[in-house]
């Protein structure tokens, strides 16, 4: 079969299976949101569980997949690119470039944070400098206004609607006076106590999960971008291969590898637009292209006249800046956060050891592969 129609059919599959992976996770959710907003504390208390176990299980899986996967193959790339180019130097280039990638996506997210911050302020209220903090006394009032009438009602039973001002419209109670003995309207009160803070909490945090939108977008586009240029460049290993036996051979165990990964970005690009499935649906769809789109300029790059000390050297910058973005993307955006919150951390390291040891494992196989590939080369060519 000739090498260029299997390098199209290879990567359509490698396309569909590795969106199916990618979108595997928003049914998953689904179940457990469901579960979660059963009015049950166990049973809500345990999804959110299993969704921190999964998030640690695919940090772990970016952790082994940005020191097993990319680390090495930036050095194997560096040191062949020393050979062909006869360069002598003693600077550590890789990790420089590893460290420009990593600050340049910081550098990034916080600059976009700033314009999305400030083009929400001034579309809001675009009359003064000053209506900046006018922006945020707003919300602050609506905020107050109804934790006031939450705590300020003697029953429990009140419906209040205010305005954008923060002022009430209208008020409806509804007065139920029940004669109890001591202990039992002690309960009585306490619990409504319980039920108003639930109630004060419950507002607030409706208000700060919108103020939270934009930037829990940007974050996901920022982790969707770093995935797909390693995305990328994985294809364009995939594309430069040469013989058959060598390309089915590595796409077998980088397609069992994409499935993990595109497993774990899914959960991640879901977890954090659970309302906005059409972006969900459209990044991965997007980065589930982005393995085939490399392998396609693998091809192309290998029937072209280019130099190959140039073409190495782009591979190399290039990668070393996808390494940066991974350690970010790995530490700063998944495993932090799920180390702040209430749950144990040490099951969580459980979590992301297992995600780990899932990618090692993968990574024994493929360097398994890309021995037989390399001696079945030097078989043909002898």
């Amino acid at each position: 079969m000739n090498i260029i129609p299997l390098q199209a059919i290879l990567a359509l599959a490698m396309f569909l299976t590795t969106a199916l992976a990618g979108l595997l996770p928003i049914k998953l959710l689904n179940m457990i949101n469901r579960r979660r907003d059963e009015e049950n504390e166990r049973e809500t208390r345990l999804a959110e569980w299993i969704l921190s176990l999964l998030s640690c299980f695919a940090g772990g899986v970016f952790m082994g997949t940005c020191f097993l996967d990319i680390f090495p193959h930036i050095n194997e790339n560096y040191e062949r690119f020393i050979i062909k180019s006869k360069w002598k130097i003693e600077y550590p280039l890789t990790q420089f470039f590893v460290c420009c990638g990593f600050f340049l996506v910081y550098l990034l997210e916080e600059l976009i944070l700033k314009i999305f911050s400030s083009s929400a302020l001034h579309a809001g209220h675009s009359h003064s400098a000053g209506n900046n903090s006018h922006h945020h006394k707003h919300r602050r009032d609506k905020i107050k206004c109804r934790e006031e009438h939450l705590k300020t009602s003697n029953i429990v039973n009140s419906n209040n609607n205010c305005n954008s001002d923060g002022n009430v419209l209208q008020q409806s109670t509804h007065v139920v006076v029940v004669r109890r003995s001591d202990g039992e309207e002690s309960d009585s009160i306490n619990s409504a106590k319980q039920f108003k803070q639930r109630s004060i909490s419950i507002l607030t945090q409706e208000y700060l999960n919108n103020e939270q939108v934009d930037d829990s977008l940007l974050k996901s586009i920022t982790f969707a971008v770093a995935m797909s240029f390693h995305s990328i460049l994985e294809g364009f290993a995939l594309g430069v291969q040469n013989n058959q036996k060598g390309i089915m051979t590595l796409f077998i165990s980088l397609i069992i590898h994409k499935g993990i990964e595109a497993f774990s970005v899914g959960l991640q690009i879901t977890r954090s637009n659970a309302k906005r499935m059409i972006i969900v649906v459209l990044t991965i769809g997007i980065y589930a292209m982005m393995t085939p789109f490399g392998s396609m300029v693998g091809v192309l790059l290998t029937n072209l006249n280019m130099d190959e000390v140039l073409k190495d050297g782009i591979v190399i910058v290039l990668e070393s800046f996808a390494g940066g973005t991974f350690i970010y993307v790995t530490f700063f955006e998944v495993l932090s956060q799920e180390r702040a919150n209430e749950f144990s951390n040490l099951v969580q390291l459980c979590a992301i050891v297992f995600g780990f040891l899932v990618v090692s494992v993968l990574q024994i196989n493929e360097s398994i592969a890309e021995k037989y590939v390399e001696r079945d080369s030097s078989t043909n060519g002898v």
